[in-house]
């Protein structure tokens, strides 16, 4: 009964977050990764989630392909996958809690430098993605969540809906995998991860599908809005993460 329980925690959280993840690009690690952290342990939950993550991204960026700015994917993809290889390296012996609560402040600093007037008017260039990707893959090899600390620049940068979803989504499913090679070599996939992974994979093409459907019915000044909770809930979940 208990095992019954878990899984049914899993599937729930993983579908509501892959939903999310459709509408705003981000939340679908925050919300799967401690219900798989409950049931399997933090040395198998992100590896995991990086299955279901890349499978995921691939879907919202091929439902959203129409407004991929590829200038922006190519200078992420330059910064990210070198830094996601090196910090999947660290991942198989660092304590993480203490980071983890840092990156819990961090989010919720950005979400209220948002609503500032310099941050308001703050404009992401586009060389800048080179040191966003490095940041984003550090923090995606080793908590298992790339996107909230990067949403805010690719919102500055005027991305914004479908366009945001779908850039964001190329460059997150990059840096997933080298994390998995590294992942799979240092033995932290086996036949059942890379099955279960394989499980939540569908569930992450259908929050993406969901989320698709739901974005057409979002104002774009609500989606906005959306953006700052999810980085001020993700904030407070990783600070009590732990």
């Amino acid at each position: 009964m208990e095992e019954l329980v878990k899984i049914s925690v899993v599937i729930t959280a993983s579908l509501i977050g892959f939903t999310i993840s459709g509408v705003v690009g981000i939340g679908g690690g925050l919300v799967a990764l401690p219900a798989i952290i409950w049931v399997l342990g933090v040395k198998e939950a992100v590896p995991l989630l990086s299955i279901a993550q890349l499978i995921g991204s691939a879907s919202r960026a091929y439902l959203h392909k129409d407004g991929i700015d590829w200038n922006v994917v190519r200078y992420f993809a330059i910064g990210s996958i070198p830094v996601a290889i090196g910090a999947s390296l660290l991942f198989v012996s660092i304590d993480s809690a203490v980071i983890v609560r840092l990156l819990g402040v961090l989010l919720i600093l950005m979400a209220l430098y948002t609503k500032l007037p310099m941050g308001r008017n703050f404009h992401m260039p586009l060389w800048g993605f080179m040191p966003l990707g490095s940041a984003t893959g550090f923090i995606s090899a080793l908590f298992g969540v790339p996107g909230p600390f990067a949403t805010v620049f690719y919102l500055c940068f005027g991305l914004t809906a479908s366009a945001y979803v779908g850039t964001s989504s190329v460059g997150y499913g990059f840096i997933q995998i080298p994390k998995l090679i590294v992942f799979g070599l240092d033995g932290l996939l086996d036949s059942r991860l890379i099955l279960i992974g394989a499980g939540l994979s569908t569930l992450s093409v259908l929050g993406a599908y969901l989320g698709k459907l739901l974005l057409g019915r979002i104002p774009e000044n609500t989606f906005a809005t959306l953006i700052t909770i999810i980085l001020v809930a993700a904030g407070i979940s990783l600070i009590l993460k732990n």
